[in-house]
């Protein structure tokens, strides 16, 4: 994973705030996890007992199906920062889900969104199959991958899942939201931050995609 220090944004962590240094520690981890196996998380380890949720998220072009994970001790215990996570090329599958159920186990409420619900439900492919040097696999992939980078699209996206985010009793609004991007989602982790400056707390972006 690659952290470009130059292009992310600063921003003024307040005392118990999610922090960039904190957060990037726990997604390298919770990356190199998810990369490794699908099948085995963080939070199976230690036994921590996760909630895992389809949801929809109403945005203002149409209606996005995402995860939304979070530790069941929330119940008792109360809210945790939330962490929204960008995928890849491929979107919204199991790896990508293990990376939010181990970010979880740390003690966030994490949403991994579908970024092509304008075009498909997730998922579109089976990653493992797809083959960059096919022409009929990379029709397939640029619809997809056009249809959330076309301009002002990602951005309205991210306002949509911040809101999500904030409306639900398992995120603590009074901390900063950290976001996370694999490959292509990297570019929409800059500009969720520049579209939320100021409830974007922390974000990272990696060149490399969990399979």
């Amino acid at each position: 994973m690659t952290d470009d220090e130059k292009s992310q944004p600063s921003n003024q962590a307040r005392p118990g705030d999610i922090t960039r240094r904190d957060f990037a520690t726990l997604l390298v981890g919770a990356g190199i996890a998810a990369s490794v196996s699908s099948s085995s998380t963080a939070a199976a380890d230690i036994g921590i007992e996760m909630v895992e949720t389809d949801v929809e998220i109403k945005t203002p072009d149409g209606t996005c199906d995402a995860a939304f994970i979070h530790p069941k001790s929330l119940s008792k215990t109360g809210s945790c920062p939330g962490v929204l996570i960008w995928p890849d090329a491929f979107g919204l599958r199991p790896s990508m889900r293990t990376i939010g159920r181990n970010i979880a186990a740390e003690g966030y409420s994490v949403l991994v969104p579908n970024p092509f619900y304008r075009v498909s439900r997730a998922p579109f492919t089976d990653a493992s199959k797809f083959n960059f040097q096919n022409p009929d696999d990379m029709a397939k992939l640029k619809p997809l991958m056009a249809s959330v980078n076309a301009p002002g699209n990602a951005e309205k996206d991210a306002t949509a899942y911040v809101a999500f985010l904030d409306a639900q009793k398992e995120v603590n609004k009074t901390k900063k939201i950290g976001t996370q991007g694999y490959c292509m989602g990297g570019a929409l982790v800059v500009r969720t931050a520049a579209a939320l400056p100021d409830r974007i707390g922390a974000a990272r972006h990696s060149m490399v995609g969990a399979w």
